[in-house]
């Protein structure tokens, strides 16, 4: 092989994983602030005492509501030795990207929602 030719492998090389390196973060760190509310009634305790003796998570299932309109199903948990369930009915705040929850989830109020956002959470 030539120099040449060994270059423009490199090159691509270094062109290719840099594209799923892009790829990998856009897929797990960029994200969007969506809204949720909370599902009725409090979501049985189930102790989770194989990790960590005398756990306990609640395990939601929420429709995201991002700013452009669109809906985004996740699941999420909380999980602790004290933990205190999410207030049925409520209205929640969170960063997501495409594959998790990034921040949150943090009460909103009802008031600091988007009209176009609220319409789609309450129906």
């Amino acid at each position: 092989m030539t120099k040449k030719s060994i270059l423009v492998v490199i090159l691509v090389l270094i062109v290719i994983s840099g594209y799923k390196g892009y790829e990998y973060y856009t897929t797990i760190y960029k994200g969007d602030v969506a809204y949720a509310k909370v599902p009725d009634g409090v979501p049985m305790v189930e102790d989770t005492g194989q990790v960590i003796s005398g756990s306990k998570s609640y395990k939601y299932d929420f429709d995201f509501v991002k700013k452009d309109g669109t809906i985004q199903k996740m699941d999420y948990e909380l999980s602790s030795k004290n933990v205190t369930p999410l207030q049925p009915g409520s209205y929640v705040k969170v960063f997501i990207s495409q594959t998790r929850i990034i921040s949150g989830p943090n009460d909103v109020s009802k008031s600091d929602i988007p009209k176009n956002i609220l319409e789609k959470l309450d129906k």
